[in-house]
């Protein structure tokens, strides 16, 4: 995988101090560590706070995937996007990712496991709100369901025009599934693509 690929993800997994790094750098935030406030136990299915927040009717079970996020995008269906490549897990952040690549081309896919922010008890889509309202985020915008779940379009700015996409899914009122397309050369192909990752790790978890 090329290093500037490596660095990407690197920085899109990582907690808050490295969202401020990112913000220097143009690189992708990732899936933010909101600065904590009143606290939720691990695990648990809080209702968000913000009644803004669409609730999760159906949580998903993501459990299996916390120790190999790699898993949630089955090898088929980052082969239809071009990823033939396996994917390269990142396990040593707060919250599991893995990232993909395709040799000599930009376009690049990562997905991103809430379950850190779920264990400090800022998970969800409930936490992005947070971030963007703490200035961690300065971009949030409701994206389209997916599967049926809620989704919104994140980042430290609106990169969509420039062909990258930031996905987050609520699959619990305390969990997150992310997809990241990048090096794309329009939004509908970048933000298309994220969906469809979306959809892919959302049959994952329901064992379709």
């Amino acid at each position: 995988m090329p290093n500037v690929l490596r660095n990407r993800a690197a920085v899109a997994a990582l907690v808050l101090v490295s969202v401020a790094v990112a913000g220097c750098t143009g690189e992708t935030p990732g899936t933010p560590t909101p600065t904590p406030g009143t606290s939720a136990s691990s695990g648990s299915s809080a209702a968000p706070e913000d009644p803004n927040v669409p609730k999760v009717a159906v949580p998903l079970d993501a459990s299996a995937y916390v120790s190999d996020a790699c898993k949630l995008l089955p090898a088929a269906a980052a082969a239809e996007l071009g990823f033939t490549e396996p994917g390269e897990p990142k396990n040593d952040t707060s919250n599991p990712a893995c990232s993909w690549g395709i040799r000599g081309k930009a376009d690049s896919l990562q997905i991103i496991l809430g379950s850190g922010n779920r264990e400090k008890g800022m998970g969800g889509l409930a936490g992005l709100h947070k971030a963007k309202k703490a200035g961690q985020l300065r971009f949030l915008e409701p994206g389209p369901e997916v599967d049926g779940y809620p989704t919104v379009y994140y980042g430290l700015a609106d990169r969509r025009a420039a062909g990258n996409c930031d996905l987050s899914v609520g699959v619990a009122d305390d969990l997150t599934i992310s997809a990241q397309a990048e090096g794309y050369k329009s939004e509908q192909d970048s933000c298309g693509n994220a969906q469809k990752v979306a959809s892919a790790m959302i049959k994952t978890l329901k064992g379709a």
